[in-house]
């Protein structure tokens, strides 16, 4: 048995142990951009209501809500995390008929998903809100709290459900006419989606409606306005904005930075991006979204090593997919570099197949990991050399359940790593017909032009992509500098 295959075992065993505890949602972090590969976390309210953010690039923003630190007191002097699931388990407990007490437990627990990226904590709040519904059927607050639970578990189309049955008895609910407009854009139902937030703005303006209109305008293609309305954002909470929109809770701020510095990554302004995951991890050193954007910036600047490091502090924290899988890319790409002592590249070789190993067997976890995750995993394999019928399959059940652009996208992708390429532009085009113009989408759209032989266009396109800079990650970029390097020399690029 060499070496490698010693350790790998050893290390995969190791995460495996952290899994159950800590696969969760990269709080505010993965949906500030557009479409989402990636996984919504919670939202819930606007303006200091109890609620949530989300995990980034590509997909919503929702607000960030009134979040406390774990281990700590509140800005607010509200008890530390710990404490109040206490006393609301205990509340219930004694009053097993009080379902507005129900209600703040399923929040309670829901901020701890948040904050700890904790997909069993999930599971617990939508167990006590369906107590609370089940006293109170039509109660308000438990249909948005619930809309905000599926939102987070990618039950998108029961969040709108749940949403809209709230509105009907509270029509001007800030928390469901946000939840309901943020589930509807991941659906890919972008008008309405605009509809229900210009509803919100007259009740809830501010910075957490701007954060939405970011959200909006990227979905849209419009990079430039959505780093516009990020900058707008941020400037109303820090007080820049109309009275009362200044947000003092550190966790809510850094999020604001964090959101700003996440659509500069994807509109190719790596410094500003680098700057504001910084100005968020001053505030907050361990959110893991501000961690894996700089991470991200780090790698494209050229500094592996920094980029690997920063990476180990968010999978000891929480494992998820997409920060495992950007680390074992990035632990291959320092295996193939020159500067490494063989100790230091076999370390590094079983390093990275622990990484990809934990990506994999997050979809054996459960169903509900494998759906919260399904477009991450889909493209992992789609990226490292896994693409099949069956992977085409989940990608075409994946837009079932989401038909948005990136859905399309993906699909689009699959086919085209199966060699069928008229197929995957009919697809492409679909993704791209609401204005989608992230790096990722165009990449993939020009890739699919060089394989049919489309040159000029799939040279535009990827030059559109490559100039939007740590926009793709690097396993990406190294594909595409690859797809453009074969289209200037003539020579067919490979899948």
């Amino acid at each position: 048995m060499t070496a490698d295959s010693q350790t790998q075992p050893a290390m995969i065993a190791a995460r495996q142990r952290r899994l159950p505890r800590a696969v969760g949602l990269l709080a505010a972090a993965l949906l500030v951009a557009g479409g989402s590969y990636l996984a919504p976390a919670i939202i819930g309210g606007l303006n200091g209501t109890s609620g949530g953010s989300a995990a980034v690039p590509r997909a919503v923003l929702p607000d960030p809500g009134a979040a406390a630190p774990v281990d700590g007191t509140a800005s607010d002097g509200r008890l530390p995390l710990p404490e109040r699931i206490a006393f609301w388990t205990v509340r219930v407990k004694e009053q097993p008929s009080d379902f507005v007490s129900f209600v703040q437990l399923a929040v309670t627990w829901s901020e701890q998903g948040r904050l700890r990226l904790d997909l069993d904590a999930y599971l617990r709040a939508g167990n006590a809100v369906e107590r609370a519904l089940a006293v109170a059927p039509a109660y308000p607050a438990a249909l948005a709290a619930r809309a905000s639970i599926r939102f987070a578990t990618h039950d998108f189309a029961g969040a709108v459900a749940d949403a809209s049955d709230a509105l009907r008895t509270a029509p001007a609910d800030p928390s469901a006419l946000a939840i309901r407009g943020d589930s509807l854009l991941e659906l890919g139902r972008i008008d309405e989606a605009a509809a229900t937030y210009e509803q919100l703005r007259p009740i809830a303006g501010g910075p957490a409606f701007d954060i939405r209109q970011a959200r909006l305008a990227f979905v849209r293609g419009d990079t430039a306005g959505a780093l516009e309305f990020a900058r707008k954002a941020l400037i109303g909470a820090s007080g820049g904005g109309a009275a009362g929109t200044e947000i003092t809770d550190p966790v809510q701020r850094g999020f604001y930075h964090f959101a700003l510095g996440e659509y500069a990554r994807l509109s190719g302004a790596a410094n500003l991006a680098e700057d504001e995951f910084r100005a968020a991890l001053k505030l907050r050193a361990t959110d893991l979204g501000a961690l894996v954007g700089l991470a991200r910036v780090q790698a494209f600047d050229g500094d592996v090593y920094a980029a690997i490091e920063t990476l180990g502090s968010v999978v000891a924290i929480a494992p998820t997919p997409e920060a495992e899988a950007l680390l074992g890319d990035l632990l291959a790409a320092r295996v193939a570099g020159a500067n490494q002592s063989p100790a230091d590249r076999m370390a590094d070789r079983a390093a990275g197949a622990a990484a990809y190993g934990t990506v994999r067997l997050t979809r054996t976890l459960s169903a509900f990991a494998g759906s919260v995750y399904d477009r991450q995993l889909i493209l992992f394999d789609l990226d490292h050399g896994a693409a099949d019928v069956g992977t085409l399959d989940a990608s075409r059940a994946a837009l079932l359940v989401r038909p948005d652009a990136v859905g399309h996208d993906l699909v689009a992708w699959a086919l085209h790593r199966l060699g069928r390429d008229d197929e995957a532009r009919a697809e492409s085009q679909t993704a791209m017909a609401s204005g989608a113009a992230d790096a990722r989408t165009l990449f993939h759209a020009g890739a699919i032009a060089a394989a049919l032989g489309d040159v000029g266009e799939a040279r535009r396109l990827i030059d559109t992509a490559l100039g939007q800079g740590p926009a793709l990650d690097p396993i990406e970029r190294a594909e595409a500098t690859e797809v453009r390097a074969a289209l200037a020399t003539g020579s067919t690029p490979s899948r």
